[in-house]
């Protein structure tokens, strides 16, 4: 490292890149009826969204997606690479259309609902994981994501050595494929939903959020961050469990604003517990101020 510069940070991403449909309502959402709204197409999916977030942040990164031989998919890839992000490992399927995810948002820019068409994601053969193993290995953290199957995440665990992994669940109905893997997790980061999932426990106090979070350290996470939306964050570890507030924002979009808060953390794998939550939050918080 040269004297007076900051090393580098690098970092291997695998999971979802995708299209996102973000329709915003212009009032109040009527349920059956068509409301007035404002309709935008850009990149998304969970990993994309770290890895782009990281780039911003300066970092060296590797993305591994599985995408289709179809024009979403070349608009993902001309994105990342004017970002600087690493697209040379990704998977191609002839057969297969790249994901879309669609989300409607109230007015207000809270979720109202979302859909996925995800399928290419779960497509990803063993095989394909063990002709990137040198790409795996090369980060100082591995980044992935519960858009791949139970089977491809355990050999990507395998694949990895000792390089610490980081895993961002994505959805409360496929955090559970993580069950059996938590012991070989570095940072876990999960919303409300997601915890509730993994633990059993329905979180709706403070009390029973230390209580999950604990569980889930001592099920062998060696950090755990339940993301609470405008109420912060819950971080726990061997030391200790922490709340951090969300800092006061105007919320324009919520879509991606969890992702911008693993990219923060990531950022700040060598600091303590509290500086990686802070650092996420204030991340998310620059997300959140963006238009859709």
């Amino acid at each position: 490292m040269i004297a007076g510069l900051e090393e580098i940070m690098k970092f291997t991403v695998f999971g979802a890149a995708n299209v996102d449909i973000i329709t915003k309502s212009k009032a109040e959402i009527v349920h059956g009826d068509s409301n007035p709204a404002v309709i935008s197409l850009s990149p998304g999916g969970v990993a994309r969204n770290i890895a782009g977030n990281l780039a911003k942040q300066g970092a060296a990164v590797n993305f591994v997606t599985t995408i289709g031989n179809d024009p979403f998919g070349d608009f993902l890839r001309e994105d990342c690479e004017a970002q600087g992000i690493n697209t040379k490992s990704w998977i191609i399927r002839q057969e297969m259309a790249t994901g879309v995810y669609s989300a409607a948002l109230n007015s207000d820019g809270e979720l109202y609902a979302a859909f996925n068409a995800m399928a290419i994601q779960e497509s990803t053969r063993v095989g394909e994981f063990t002709q990137r193993k040198e790409i795996i290995r090369d980060a100082d953290l591995l980044i992935t994501e519960t858009n791949m199957t139970e089977k491809a995440l355990y050999t990507l665990f395998e694949l990895r050595g000792v390089l610490p992994v980081m895993v961002d669940t994505v959805s409360a109905a496929k955090a559970p494929r993580i069950s059996n893997l938590l012991s070989k997790i570095s940072i876990l980061k999960l919303n409300r939903l997601e915890a509730e999932s993994l633990t059993g426990i329905k979180l709706d106090s403070k009390d029973k959020l230390r209580h999950a979070g604990n569980i889930l350290v001592n099920r062998g996470v060696l950090r755990v961050f339940i993301t609470l939306g405008m109420a912060g964050v819950c971080a726990a570890d061997r030391t200790g469990i922490i709340f951090v507030p969300a800092q006061p924002v105007a919320v324009k979009n919520v879509t991606g604003a969890g992702d911008a808060f693993s990219a923060g953390v990531a950022m700040r794998l060598n600091e303590d517990l509290r500086a990686q939550a802070e650092y996420g939050v204030e991340l998310a918080a620059v997300h959140l101020r963006r238009n859709i």
